[in-house]
Formats: C-alpha cells, sequence, structure tokens
C-alpha cells in the first residue's frame, strides 16, 4: 500500500515536472523562435539605429552641403546663444551673432531633422557626413537657406554663401574647398559588422 502511495506521488511529480518544462520553457522558446527575423544577433533597437530610418523614395543621386565653413574665424566676439533656442527663433530676433549674416548659427535645426544623423556641429557650424541621402529635410528648415542639394560626385565647391558685397571678417569667405562628406567612423563600425552577419546568415 504505502509503495503504491509513493509510486502515486513520484508520477505525480513527474507529470508536474513535465507540465512545468512544457509551459515555461519549451512553449514560450518554440513563441520567441518564430518571432526571430534574418538578424538574430543583433537587438531590435540596434537594426533600427543600423537600418536607414527613411523611405527609398527619399534617396537621391545628391548630398546636402553647408554652405559654411566650420574652420571659419571671426575677428569680432560671436555672441553666444542658448543651446535650448532653435536657429529660426535666433536667426529672427539676434542675426547669426556674427558679422556675416549668412554664418551658421549652429543649434542644430537641422540635425533634429535629419534621420540619417548625418549632421554634426563643429564649431558651431553644421557638417555632414557621408551618411546624407540626399533627402533634403535639413534644406527646409534651416532658416539661412544656407544648405543646398549638389549632386555627390562633386569635387569642388565654394563653401560659403556670403554675397562678395557683404561685409564679413570670415576667414573663409568665399573659400573654394574639395567637397569631403566626413565618415562617422563609429556608425561604420556598426554597418560593417552588420554586413557580415547578415552575409553569414544568409550563407
Amino acid at each position: 500500500m504505502i509503495l503504491h502511495i509513493i509510486l502515486l506521488i513520484l508520477i505525480i511529480l513527474i507529470v508536474a515536472i513535465l507540465l512545468l518544462f512544457l509551459f515555461y520553457i519549451m512553449l514560450p522558446s518554440i513563441h520567441n523562435q518564430n518571432k526571430i527575423t534574418e538578424d538574430p544577433v543583433l537587438s531590435d533597437s540596434e537594426i533600427e539605429y543600423i537600418k536607414p530610418n527613411v523611405s527609398t523614395t527619399d534617396v537621391s543621386e545628391n548630398r546636402a552641403i553647408v554652405l559654411c565653413s566650420c574652420n571659419k574665424k571671426f575677428n569680432i566676439t560671436r555672441d553666444n546663444f542658448n543651446e535650448a533656442y532653435s536657429c529660426a527663433m535666433v536667426n529672427k530676433y539676434s542675426g547669426t551673432g556674427t558679422d556675416c549674416k549668412f554664418a551658421c548659427i549652429g543649434l542644430g535645426d537641422c540635425a533634429k531633422v535629419c534621420t540619417q544623423q548625418a549632421i554634426s556641429i563643429i564649431n558651431r557650424t553644421a557638417v555632414i557626413s557621408n551618411l546624407c541621402i540626399g533627402c533634403g529635410r535639413c534644406t527646409e528648415v534651416c532658416p539661412l537657406g544656407i544648405i543646398r542639394l549638389i549632386p555627390k560626385k562633386t569635387q569642388e565647391y565654394t563653401i560659403c554663401a556670403n554675397k562678395s558685397d557683404e561685409k564679413s571678417t570670415c576667414s573663409e569667405e568665399l573659400n573654394k574647398q574639395k567637397v569631403v562628406w566626413n565618415e562617422k567612423k563609429d556608425f561604420k563600425i556598426w554597418t560593417t559588422c552588420y554586413k557580415m552577419i547578415k552575409n553569414i546568415l544568409k550563407s
């Protein structure tokens, strides 16, 4: 009699363990496996960071260029702006803060609308990287109109929107430069790793 009770308890325990395994380990694993995409090594947030956040219709043969050099210097002291302000607001009430009314204000209105994170602010000037796809969003928000779309094969360009008759002490006034879209190295590393992983998974 006691042996039968012990056997019954063992059978109940085994069934309970099997049910626990089935419902808490096996079924969730199968469910998660069905959710795995073709890029299982990367998390969703990493994939979203790497993949362009634009539709194919936004990609063009042009690239944005800022007609203002980040290497510029002025003979006068530049006004300091509150970084919480926008370029549009500052331009409306204070101008550019320099003696050149075409100088980049550098508060990053363009960077905020860039879905590719292709714009950095260097020396209070917007700088376009090679992540630019030429969507043109930045050209629409710049209050000075100093961001233009040019063919990506352009070799040289006058990186200055100032007119020759406008007063300016800018060291880079009307300076013609080679067009270089700077690389964002950290992003390039991620992109390379992503492509390698994707190729391995496909093969």
